[in-house]
């Protein structure tokens, strides 16, 4: 598992990954190999022409080179093979016979170079064709393969290799101070590298001050996740493969038992025998089950255009066209909405309101739109509910940070990014008086006593909750739904009192809202234990 050391630097490669690559170099060199022979031994050449006798004498002599590759990439996988994957001490003279391939390498740089230079010198005056062809072909393959081996340099480099090594030469000598200062160096390189990545992933997304500081902050999450695991790509998959088998195993081993109490795992069916279901002869727990459904349908809606195209690819574009304001000067749907940031055509309002015209909802009226988009500046759009006379307040889409509510009962702390989410929808609230127009829309329909509901999505419906906290204190009967939220998202004391006001939907066997930080820590024990089993 541990990344292979050369040079004095730590490379995001196990000596135990090199079996496929030199078992690919070895059958392409016995082919070259092969052919080469064919073509120098076995072809007639006319060796009055110094072009052919100056090629013949190239192609002899890449014959070693070709006999050499052959013997250090064989020993390459013997080494390779050899140990397992934490026992890497069998595989240490791996990285020698690597130093002896690299320097063939070279070797080969230098024929590729000549070959070039044959070439340019005797490729239009040499009359002999199949000298031609053979010099062409070999020096398009050789480059080929040199490109190769860079490129597979470049995607194991590791930025910080030199500090990691230098970091765990200066532990077993225990140097604090040394220590100390290096194992700074090597996490501030970590997130470093970190960023760049994030960075270059979301490249073409647009370039703000709060962007840069979130991306700081991911990839400072993932530096502390992986800081003290030596490890590479290929032993974490192999790690899934065995704990996959691993957990299956012991979950078959369970429902076998005689006295065992559960019954299934997260199939649809009752967990344990005292697994409780809604009930939905009872009035109260069949009206539970009707708000969530109905209230699903205001999370969906908050997606705009492209989640109404999905729901309905045959007609959905023909609908939002004929209501477009861009085709219909004047569109009523279009109408009486406070929006921010939509396109052109105001597709994103057409959609919701589409959304719910379709279910022939005709009494929920939207009041306001945010289609903007950023980090910690989440979308979201407020609504009007007659049906139920409500206000809807829907919400589109590592570290923890305090729940900025006064009179707190106890220690409530919150997802940071899902905090700033909900801070900035507050403030916007506040600074547009969103929530006063919306109460005050009808006063007729006795809008001003209307209730409010939060609700939200998957990370939506993390903000949702988080909002619900903040606005509670104006709002002591509101309720939240909160769809799929992420784990981890509250401290125990915040949880505990949110089960007032906070309904949270959770969906089979969705993975999101069962993943925390804890989880990912334990996953990362239970990654390596499998690996040190193997």
């Amino acid at each position: 598992m541990p990344g292979m050391v050369m040079f004095r630097r730590r490379w995001s490669v196990g000596s135990d990954d090199l079996v496929l690559p030199a078992l690919f170099l070895f059958l392409l060199h016995c082919i070259w190999l092969v052919v080469l022979s064919v073509v120098l031994f076995g072809l007639p050449y006319g060796s009055e022409q110094s072009c052919t006798v100056t090629l013949v004498d190239h192609g002899r002599g890449y014959l070693g080179i070709l006999v050499s590759c052959l013997i250090c990439e064989s020993a390459v996988m013997w080494q390779s093979m050899r140990g397992s994957i934490l026992y890497t001490q069998p595989r240490e003279a791996v990285q020698y016979v690597l130093y002896i391939r690299l320097a063939i390498l070279v070797v080969e740089l230098v024929y590729a170079v000549v070959g070039i230079a044959w070439l340019v010198q005797y490729y239009q005056p040499c009359s002999d064709v199949t000298a031609k062809n053979v010099a062409l072909g070999f020096v398009a393959c050789n480059w080929m393969v040199i490109f190769s081996v860079c490129f597979t340099l470049m995607c194991t480099f590791d930025p910080t290799g030199r500090t990691f090594v230098k970091l765990k030469a200066t532990r077993r000598r225990q140097r604090n101070l040394n220590t100390y200062t290096l194992r700074h160096r090597l996490e501030e390189g970590q997130a470093n590298s970190w960023s760049r990545r994030l960075k270059f992933f979301m490249c073409c997304s647009r370039a703000q001050d709060t962007q840069s500081d979130a991306y700081s902050e991911v990839a400072s999450l993932f530096a502390e996740f992986f800081r003290d695991l030596d490890i590479v790509p290929s032993d974490i998959i192999a790690g899934l493969v065995f704990l996959r088998q691993r957990q299956r195993s012991k979950r078959f081993s369970i429902l076998d038992q005689a006295n065992n109490d559960i019954l299934a795992f997260l199939s649809g069916m009752p967990v344990t025998r005292n697994t409780k279901y809604l009930d939905l002869k009872n009035s109260t727990e069949k009206g539970m089950y009707k708000e969530v459904c109905y209230y699903m349908l205001f999370a969906l809606a908050a997606y705009g255009w492209p989640m109404y195209l999905m729901r309905k690819p045959a007609c959905g574009l023909c609908r939002l066209a004929s209501s477009c304001p861009c085709v219909v000067n004047g569109s009523r749907l279009s109408q009486s909405v406070t929006g921010e940031e939509d396109n052109c055509c105001g597709c994103n309002v057409l959609a919701i309101r589409r959304h719910f015209l379709d279910r022939e909802l005709k009494q929920v009226h939207i009041v306001y739109t945010s289609c903007h988009d950023a980090v910690y500046e989440t979308p979201f759009f407020v609504a009007v509910d007659h049906g139920t006379k409500k206000d809807a307040l829907t919400d589109l889409t590592g570290d923890s940070e305090r729940l900025p509510v006064e009179e707190q009962q106890g220690n409530w702390l919150g997802h940071k990014g899902m905090v700033y989410s909900a801070e900035y929808i507050k403030k916007k609230l506040e600074q547009e008086m969103i929530l006063s127009q919306a109460f005050g829309r009808d006063l007729g329909k006795g809008t001003m006593h209307y209730g409010l509901v939060i609700v939200g999505h998957s990370l939506g419906a993390d903000t949702a909750a988080i909002l619900s906290f903040l606005l509670r204190p104006q709002y002591p009967s509101l309720q939240c739904y909160s769809y799929s939220p992420p784990g981890g998202l509250l401290s125990e004391d915040a949880m505990e009192y949110s089960k007032d006001f906070v309904t949270s939907v959770v969906l089979g066997k969705d993975l999101v809202p069962r993943i925390g930080l804890s989880q990912l820590e334990g996953f990362r024990r239970h990654l390596l234990e499998v690996l040190q089993k193997s």
